[in-house]
């Protein structure tokens, strides 16, 4: 049953893939990825936010755990390149986007590291369909907890469409960034050191923290996380004595993943805790909170009560969320606190070119859980829950069809665009998005397979057929009545 929950959300999603680079963090990823397939080096071309090792090489400063998963897929874009090379195909993208603008109209285009798919073709492509496989992993992971919390099937599969399609995870199942798989490991973490049972607990314990080191190698900043994951398991067993082992099995899961982070940090940078942040670009934890909270959660920008309007529902579960599973309950506030307050202080809260707040994306499904398991039992919680995610939902077609990076380009053409960030709130990526929709025909929209039709004709619509096929089967499967109790 797990599998088809897994194949329903990756089929949907690749159906839905980009196909290529959006923005500098997912090129540095991938050049990541390529150096380790090809060369087994972790140095790359230097290029903007490029960090100089202690070698004099250039380094990517991001965690290392996103081109690692993603190698696999690379070696699959190689392979279909070799034996169909430079197949225009797999370099299919929109090139522009108009937008309108008082009586006369804006031609936008994408970033130009859309590009380096002319150049890698299949590899591109292959490797950024990554992401499309990791957010089924969270869609199937959330599931799994909905499921545990009493929901039934046909619940649970409708709340993970409102995470998979009515939050920006939708958007970042076709991008690069590395936070889909932060998402997949802190969920998974959560979901091992939450269950309820006593039997097999080391070897679940041991599992979070395997999935909590996988973080840590993501990105330095869940090593906190881990650390509020190990105080649970202290503070809730009921027992200290087997709380502090629990947790001590915990941590031991988490060395692997902790211990190749450092020693790359040592052999790149000269410190084990030196992660490539310490340039004069990054300008570490230095917004004023308040100002970076209320820019988080208020701001036309990047508020995540516009871009997810479906955790709102979080504020009608919570209470009794607190009084049925107090723990997870305090669990869940914690860390979606320290997400929030962690990146609300960093000088880039929002998070650069990109969709949406994307730091806060991990703690989506965290917030949206309390106000699923109340809507079980309250018709009025389920419709507001319908009617927000259908706000959600017209929120994330508006970026899959448009690229957002030709908006970026609309507001530098406009001069508008305010790196200072007086102002920056006032920006409203999602009317741009929608103005755009009006005067941009299906021919532009960001989705691979409009554009590879261009190239294979009708075969494209095979393809999204023969995917929808997987969807429906697995949908069919989920839902079939014998499943239904």
């Amino acid at each position: 049953m797990r599998l088809s929950v897994f194949a329903l959300f990756a089929a949907l999603f690749v159906a839905t893939a980009a196909g290529h680079i959006y923005t500098i963090d997912g090129y540095l990823n991938y050049t990541v990825t390529r150096s380790l397939a090809t060369r087994g080096a972790l140095d790359i071309p230097r290029h903007m936010m490029t960090v100089e090792g202690r070698d004099g090489r250039s380094y990517s400063k991001l965690g290392v755990a996103q081109s690692l998963v993603s190698l696999p897929l690379f070696w699959t874009g190689s392979l279909v390149e070799r034996v169909s090379p430079g197949n225009r195909v797999f370099a299919a993208y929109s090139d522009h986007v108009s937008i309108p603008r008082g009586t006369g109209m804006i031609t936008a285009e994408p970033q130009e590291l859309i590009r380096v798919s002319d150049a890698d073709g299949a590899r591109v492509f292959f490797t950024t369909l990554t992401n499309a496989l990791v957010t089924a992993l969270v869609c199937l992971i959330f599931w799994s907890l909905l499921r545990r919390h009493g929901l039934p099937r046909r619940g649970a599969l409708a709340a993970t469409c409102l995470l998979a399609f009515a939050t920006p995870y939708w958007v970042y199942s076709r991008d690069y960034f590395a936070e889909p798989l932060f998402a997949a490991c802190l969920l998974a973490a959560f979901y091992l050191v939450t269950d309820p049972t006593r039997s097999g607990a080391v070897r679940r314990v041991m599992l979070a923290g395997l999935a909590a080191g996988v973080g840590i190698l993501t990105r330095p900043s869940f090593a906190p996380l881990a650390a509020i994951l190990a105080a649970y398991l202290i503070l809730a067993s009921g027992e200290r004595r087997r709380g502090l082992a629990l947790a001590a099995w915990f941590a031991l899961g988490c060395l692997p993943g902790a211990a190749v982070t450092a020693g790359l940090n040592a052999y790149r940078f000269g410190g084990i805790f030196t992660t490539g942040y310490h340039t004069a670009f990054d300008r570490g934890f230095s917004l004023p909170l308040a100002k970076g909270v209320l820019w988080n959660l208020a701001s036309p920008y990047r508020s995540i009560l516009l871009y997810a309007p479906g955790v709102i529902i979080f504020a009608f579960g919570i209470q009794e969320f607190l009084r049925r599973h107090r723990a997870e309950a305090l669990l869940t506030v914690a860390i979606a606190a320290y997400i929030l307050v962690a990146y609300s202080k960093w000088w880039a809260w929002h998070g650069g070119w990109c969709w949406g707040p994307r730091f806060l994306l991990p703690a989506i499904p965290l917030l949206l859980v309390p106000g699923l398991v109340a809507a079980r039992t309250r018709r009025w919680l389920r419709a507001t829950a319908a009617v927000l995610g259908l706000g959600g939902l017209a929120v994330q077609v508006s970026a899959v069809l448009i690229n957002y990076t030709a908006v970026y380009d609309y507001w530098i053409k406009i001069k508008q665009l305010d790196w200072a960030e007086a102002g920056i709130e006032q920006f409203s990526p999602i009317w741009v998005h929608f103005r755009a929709l009006s005067a941009t025909g299906p021919r532009q929209y960001d989705l691979w397979l409009v554009q590879a039709s261009r190239v294979i004709g009708w075969n494209a619509v095979w393809i999204a057929v023969a995917l929808v096929a997987v969807a429906w089967v697995a949908a069919a499967r989920i839902l079939r009545p014998a499943a239904s109790k």
